[in-house]
């Protein structure tokens, strides 16, 4: 005999109140294939599944005697209906275009256990509720959740607590860098970014060209996300990418030499070569950053732009030099002569006593 659930068990696991299945039974649109000896109403398998359908062309955007007539079509194929009416969410908000995509997902996983569908209603349900802190709660107490399932209840997420725990949960998934990674080409930068972030989360180092590639994204939210994300991966083949920000207004600068410091020796000529050949604010973020890569092959870089012609430049190579111990002692004495920065000069060198 084929598993049945009463009623309170199909309310309580799928969200939906025991109201509304009774609604649908009186409009013939769900009825229980059976009934208990106390004249409870039980679901069967097929009707999970109807409800299933149910729920997914209401999410369309159809009336429940619209639900009715496209059910009562002995052809009605659930994939092919989805599909023919997300046709017409052209003109709705992209969000709601994300949750369509996310239910025909639902609807076409034909492999799940009847249990599974009983969770996917809820989930469905919980994820796209107008409440954050239900969101929240679903997205934390989840932990059967797949890609096809947190992937578009984060791209239309708009709340950032949500979102963070949203990029969480994806990135605990297996498949979260392959799915990331298709979304960064998305015409709309929320998506872009949210991706990005969630490559950050996953540190997969085999993902870091990808990500570099979005450095020249239009987008500085998306441009920003990029740069934390690969300071998180770490590979130091992206430094040269990274350097060519330095004095970008759009990039928050302190986070982009947060990330270039993870690199080290490594990244000191990419970011001397911003030094010597970028503009006075390049010039001056340069040799910030140099100063907190932490190794003494910056010194003779740093060295040089005490001669800069731009005395902001001079400050900052001075002050990085400061940050990198006694073997720049010699080059920070040379900076006494300068009379613009030699209080600074012997401030540092008075810290640096041998």
């Amino acid at each position: 005999m084929s598993r049945t659930w009463r009623i309170g068990e199909v309310a309580e696991r799928t969200g939906l109140t025991r109201r509304t299945l009774r609604h649908y039974d009186e409009l013939g649109l769900l009825v229980p294939s059976g009934r208990s000896w106390g004249d409870y109403r039980l679901y069967d398998e097929a009707d999970l599944l109807r409800l299933l359908q149910i729920q997914s062309l209401k999410a369309l955007g159809l009336s429940l005697p619209e639900v009715a007539g496209v059910l009562a079509d002995p052809a009605m194929n659930a994939a092919a209906t989805l599909r023919s009416h997300l046709a017409h969410l052209e003109d709705r908000i992209e969000s709601e275009a994300r949750l369509a995509d996310r239910l025909r997902s639902l609807a076409g996983a034909a492999e799940r256990s009847w249990e599974d569908v009983l969770d996917a209603i809820s989930l469905t349900q919980a994820l796209a509720h107008p409440d954050p802190i239900v969101r929240l709660r679903a997205a934390l107490q989840s932990p059967g959740s797949t890609t096809a399932e947190l992937l578009p209840a984060l791209a239309a997420e708009t709340d950032p607590a949500v979102q963070e725990v949203l990029v969480w949960a994806l990135a605990r998934q297996p498949d979260a860098s392959a799915a990331a990674i298709g979304l960064l080409a998305s015409p709309d930068a929320g998506v872009r970014s949210l991706m990005v972030r969630v490559l950050g989360k996953v540190r997969d180092p085999g993902t870091a060209a990808a990500v570099a590639a979005v450095l020249d994204d239009p987008d500085p939210h998306v441009v920003n996300a990029a740069v934390n994300a690969l300071g998180r991966l770490g590979d130091p083949a992206t430094a040269p990418a990274l350097a060519e920000l330095l004095g970008a207004p759009a990039v928050r600068q302190l986070d982009l030499i947060d990330a270039l410091s993870g690199f080290g020796a490594e990244a000191v000529p990419a970011v001397a070569e911003r030094l010597a050949g970028g503009g006075d604010e390049t010039r001056a973020q340069a040799a910030e950053a140099l100063g907190r890569l932490g190794s003494a092959d910056a010194i003779p870089v740093l060295a040089a732009a005490l001669a800069d012609d731009d005395r902001v430049v001079r400050l900052a190579a001075l002050l990085a030099l400061g940050e990198l111990g006694p073997d720049a002692r010699p080059a920070m004495e040379e900076a006494l002569d300068d009379p613009t920065v030699a209080a600074v000069a012997r401030r540092l060198l008075d810290l640096h006593v041998t």
